[in-house]
């Protein structure tokens, strides 16, 4: 898979920018706050329409401008197609081939990206909403059918938390009523999103562990998903209906839904210790990486094409011999596009096959 072309107009900090993007190592090189990581998130929203640093899409659209726009060109196995964002204040726009695709999940899987990033220390070490986020964008850029899952399970979430609140706020018959009908829709769609994440994390712990070791000596490093401990749909709905009975009177009470997936957490632990709690600066980090390779290396398996990767200045700060475990990882046989501010501080052994010098907002080929 590649990107071809991109234009960007008026996003974060970049104004206008045409690149033509060849394959292999794309490297952009750049001070701080010059718009590298902007050329990043705007390739990450072409790809998921959503940003990895806000929530705020508004935020995404240059200071001082009213629209934003992202054009690319994608070369896939399957053929070409081009992708389009356009973005107002308070709406956007996606397109495919010029044509409005009306769902935000009708965009995933057209331009397959893995991101690197200085903020995958969350996934690594922060809570546990990070990490469902990072299973859920992992499993929807290699099988889009899941976001609908995903949206129906958070619309179910949404409907018993608003009969619960009104059973908290006073006694209801007819919200309780309500709220058995609710239940088994609810525990359907959790069943189905805690199978769906449990199988992609079973397939995707093994790698976590063999590329953290190819990165440090300290390991093991482990995942898992307590919550789809019992492999199948019907097992899970199960042991969930079980724990809803039993939480039944404590959710009215809080008025909030206390179980399901959207609770649930991905704990990774090191050498049998939690990361999150006991792991230094230099293993979250290495585990970090180790999330993003062995992602990068499970869509790969699953769909047959190598993801675009896109490695935003996160070896800056690695020692010697951590930068090249890192290089030595990573799948250079498709296109990465790999930001940094000096070619130095990549590390020995790195060619680019195309190298770009951005500066102010503006991106050119670097001269020769």
């Amino acid at each position: 898979m590649r990107l071809a072309s991109l234009l960007i107009r008026h996003f974060r900090l970049i104004g206008e920018a045409s690149l033509e993007l060849g394959s292999g190592m794309q490297l952009f090189l750049g001070l701080n706050a010059q718009g590298k990581t902007s050329l990043i998130e705007a390739i990450v929203f072409l790809s998921t329409s959503t940003s990895h640093r806000t929530h705020k899409e508004e935020e995404l659209i240059q200071w001082g401008e009213e629209t934003a726009y992202l054009r690319g060109r994608v070369e896939r196995l399957d053929g070409e197609e081009t992708l389009a964002c356009g973005l107002e204040k308070k709406r956007k726009s996606i397109k495919a081939d010029d044509v409005a695709l009306p769902r935000v999940g009708d965009l995933y899987g057209r331009l397959r990206t893995v991101l690197f990033a200085p903020e995958d220390m969350a996934v690594a070490a922060g809570g546990p909403a990070e990490r469902r986020r990072y299973v859920d964008m992992a499993i929807a850029q290699i099988d889009p059918s899941y976001i609908g899952l995903l949206q129906q399970y958070r619309r179910l979430v949404k409907q018993r938390n608003q009969l619960l609140k009104r059973m908290q706020l006073r006694s209801d018959n007819s919200a309780q009523k309500e709220l058995a009908v609710w239940d088994a829709p609810f525990l359907d769609a959790a069943a189905k999103v805690t199978e769906r994440r449990g199988r992609y994390v079973r397939a995707l712990a093994p790698l976590v562990t063999e590329y953290y070791g190819r990165l440090a000596d300290d390991g093991p490093c482990v995942i898992h998903y307590p919550a789809a401990e019992p492999e199948t749909a019907e097992d899970i709905r199960a042991r969930l209906a079980e724990r809803l009975e039993r939480s039944r009177g404590t959710e009215a009470e809080r008025g909030n839904t206390l179980i399901g997936p959207h609770r649930d957490d991905m704990p990774c632990t090191l050498a049998g210790k939690s990361l999150a709690q006991f792991g230094s600066q230099g293993q979250r980090r290495a585990a970090a990486l180790s999330l993003r390779l062995a992602e990068a290396r499970a869509a790969r398996d699953a769909v047959g094409e190598t993801p675009l990767l896109l490695i935003d200045d996160v070896v800056y700060e690695m020692d010697n011999t951590r930068r090249a475990r890192f290089w030595d990882s990573v799948d250079r046989t498709g296109q990465l596009i790999v930001t940094a501010a000096d070619l130095g501080h990549l590390g020995a052994r790195i060619e680019p096959a195309q190298i770009f010098e951005v500066n102010h907002g503006s991106i050119h080929p670097a001269a020769s």
